[in-house]
């Protein structure tokens, strides 16, 4: 139900008639490490993310996207804890261009995130939790251009804590934008 949800409001964004606003819009494509931290201890597994992205003006745009941060496993022998979260997101997007082909920028908004959660205890059985929260997102990026459609981008973004635990999560991406 709740992957449903995601992919239907991702793919009503993806069709709504905001890039007619837009000077121009881009697809992006990464793929990083994520870190689960609970402050003591990190945990880092494969980030995958898309995003749909458009400028308003020079300075401004926004950008909604979707982020899988791996699992995570952690255990004894007899126990094992399994964690997975991903988030969906829209937010706002500054821009500052260093030059005609590079540019650094940073986002501010909110992501859904999508966390479950199971325990595997020895001969016992398993039992899983699972459950969303909304958090504010932020993010920092460089660009650049290698074409006028295509660049490259390196990113962080961080999501906060993922549902009832007191794990944040973040993610590092290298990716590709095709700009259209």
């Amino acid at each position: 139900m709740k992957k449903t949800v995601m992919a239907t409001l991702l793919g009503a964004a993806l069709c709504s008639p905001w890039p007619a606003l837009a000077d121009s819009a881009y697809l992006k494509l990464g793929f990083g490490q994520s870190r689960y931290s609970d402050g003591t201890d990190t945990e880092t597994d494969r980030a995958l993310s898309v995003a749909y992205g458009a400028a308003l003006d020079s300075t401004w745009g926004y950008e909604l996207g979707y982020i899988h941060f791996g699992n995570l496993k952690r255990g004894v022998p007899g126990l094992e804890l399994s964690m997975r979260s991903q988030a969906v997101y829209g937010a706002a997007v500054a821009n500052l261009p260093l030059n005609n082909a590079t540019r650094v920028y940073s986002k501010v908004g909110l992501a859904v995130v999508d966390t479950k959660v199971s325990v595997n205890v020895g001969g016992l059985g398993n039992s899983a939790d699972s459950g969303t929260n909304t958090n504010l997102m932020a993010g920092l990026g460089l660009d650049h251009k290698f074409s006028p459609q295509i660049a490259g981008n390196i990113e962080y973004q961080y999501f906060g804590h993922a549902h009832q635990l007191p794990i944040t999560l973040s993610a590092w991406t290298v990716g590709l934008k095709y700009g259209f």
